[in-house]
């Protein structure tokens, strides 16, 4: 038998993710020691786990690689393989020629015209596109579908915005000749980043990932704060992770506890991007406020987790003053733990 250190290193798995698909009963032990908990792998499971740590290189959502090591024959398996690719090759293509429309638009587009230049991508297109790739879809699955792509096209929209404010900007553009550009912001707006995410660190944009990746796996049409307070969790060298341990709670006591405050799993695994829902985008907006109420100039674990508490109706919300955190508790733990750090750098 192996212990999860020497099945880890021989299936280039790390041993956190061993635990998180023994929970999500991907990847389950041989056996566990009933004593102290321990993990014991059988040698015949390692080509298991490296199949899987290759799929989940290749971006492969947890629900899919179930699917794939499920099938009940290898070629099931690779019908799975290539089902999944089909619809990463759709995504690709229809956010390819999106964004290629958008960029010749841009650069052919005349500074001094006054009406609104119209998108060459027609509802008609975008309708055909969607029975095209979906043939044997019902008419719920078609509503679905219809949704995440337009999300992911607004969410799309919104980044090429950014990219070139940020081009502007670099260039020597003041945010009053960037607003201008825009059509006309509030004065906040104009002194605030255009993209939420510039000031995060490293550590917590990981986080923001990680949720994402959350409620990929519980097939969630959203990223909920649940999905952000999980991502926090899952990031052990970022300050929040420390916060959140310091009641003496085990980093798994408060995963059950997150997990059970959580909605149920949804039918159908998204695949690309997933738009923040309404509460995690007041969060990430109280993150943002919290760095600037400690004077900080960058935004990491720790104000996401000022964020999450501040937005009190959210999910995250309750499960942390369920846990015994209060906004005034991690507004001082926080401060205490940043002052420890100091000059170090926080995450």
């Amino acid at each position: 038998m192996l212990s999860i250190g020497e099945f880890a290193r021989a299936s280039g798995l790390t041993a956190k993710a061993l635990r998180l698909y023994d929970e999500l009963e991907l990847l389950t032990p041989a056996e566990v020691n009933p004593s102290n908990g321990y993990r014991y792998y059988a040698p015949e499971q390692v080509e298991q786990a490296r199949l899987v740590a290759r799929l989940r290189s290749a971006g492969v959502p947890l629900p899919r690689i179930a699917a794939i090591i499920g099938a009940s024959t290898p070629e099931a398996a690779a019908g799975e393989v290539l089902s999944y690719w089909r619809h990463v090759e759709a995504h690709t293509a229809s956010t390819r020629e999106v964004l290629t429309s958008l960029v010749a638009l841009l650069r052919g587009q005349d500074n001094t015209m006054t009406s609104s230049p119209t998108l060459n991508v027609s509802l008609a297109d975008l309708i055909a596109r969607l029975y095209e790739e979906l043939p044997d879809a019902d008419d719920l699955a078609r509503v679905s579908e219809a949704r995440q792509r337009a999300d992911s096209l607004s969410d799309l929209g919104e980044q090429l915005v950014d990219h070139f404010v940020r081009e502007a900007k670099q260039g020597g553009a003041s945010w009053n000749e960037i607003s201008e550009a825009l059509g006309g912001t509030t004065a906040t707006q104009r002194h605030r980043s255009p993209n939420a995410f510039e000031r995060f660190t490293k550590l917590n944009r990981h986080c923001i990932m990680l949720a994402q990746e959350s409620a990929r796996s519980y097939k969630h049409e959203l990223i909920g704060t649940e999905h952000m307070l999980l991502g926090l969790l899952d990031e052990p060298k970022g300050l929040a992770y420390d916060v959140l341990t310091s009641k003496g709670r085990s980093e798994q006591d408060l995963r059950t506890a997150i997990e059970d405050a959580m909605p149920p799993a949804g039918t159908t695994t998204l695949l690309g991007h997933i738009a923040f829902g309404p509460d995690s985008k007041e969060a990430i907006e109280q993150a943002l406020h919290a760095s600037s109420d400690l004077g900080h100039n960058w935004v990491g674990t720790e104000h996401t987790l000022l964020g999450l508490i501040r937005v009190e109706e959210s999910l995250a919300a309750r499960i942390l003053h369920n846990l015994g955190f209060t906004s005034d508790d991690l507004h001082a733990l926080i401060t205490t733990e940043i002052t420890k750090r100091w000059p170090k750098p926080v995450g």
